[in-house]
């Protein structure tokens, strides 16, 4: 497997070309988000990657961050999302947003990324709304669709925790609630309760 290449940068876009020595160039298809990041042709660049391979075509995947490419990998997993759409996705929306999408449960945004319809949606969240991992969320915790997280989210899951609940369905559970009633975080009981009927 070829875990990232680096080289000098051909010719940038989706479809860029990176001359890694040799003679040789690699053809590699990036997300509009991470072409956006290349630098200009000419200057080196060090790609994170992934290799899809069928019987009829070798395809190599890049990302200028090694969480997109995770997250790429995380959506492929499921069936019915292959490299195309889940690239599709990326180049919509960045990895940590699909991961709020995914975390939360909000099936409505999945559905207005391309390839994505309302079966593929809930079973994106069934299978990886709660495995996000470390790597593709980043260091802070996973935001919201909205772009924050919910004053005494920390709270409220350390109440649930004491249940027994682990943490990813906890804020999954806490996140739905809250987007019903933008309000409940002002009030730990009700939100809890109100997270509880949701799981």
């Amino acid at each position: 497997m070829i875990a990232f290449l680096e080289g000098i940068l051909v010719t940038g876009g989706t479809e860029a070309v990176v001359s890694v020595g040799g003679g040789i160039g690699l053809d590699v298809r990036v997300s509009v988000l991470s072409a956006g990041q290349l630098p200009v042709p000419g200057e080196s660049v060090r790609l994170y990657t992934h290799l899809a391979v069928r019987e009829d075509n070798w395809s190599l995947y890049g990302f200028v961050e090694a969480e997109e490419r995770a997250m790429f990998r995380l959506l492929i997993s499921v069936s019915g999302v292959g490299p195309k759409v889940a690239m599709g996705m990326l180049s919509h929306a960045s990895g940590r947003d699909i991961a709020a999408y995914l975390r939360t449960g909000d099936e409505k945004s999945l559905t207005r990324l391309p390839g994505i319809g309302k079966k593929s949606a809930a079973r994106l969240v069934v299978e990886l709304g709660q495995k996000v991992p470390e790597a593709v969320v980043g260091d802070g915790p996973v935001g919201t669709a909205s772009g924050g997280l919910p004053d005494g989210l920390g709270e409220a899951l350390a109440v649930m925790g004491a249940m027994g609940l682990a943490p990813a369905r906890a804020e999954q559970a806490l996140l739905r609630a809250r987007q019903l009633d933008d309000q409940l975080d002002k009030d730990l009981e009700r939100w809890v309760k109100a997270a509880l009927q949701n799981l």
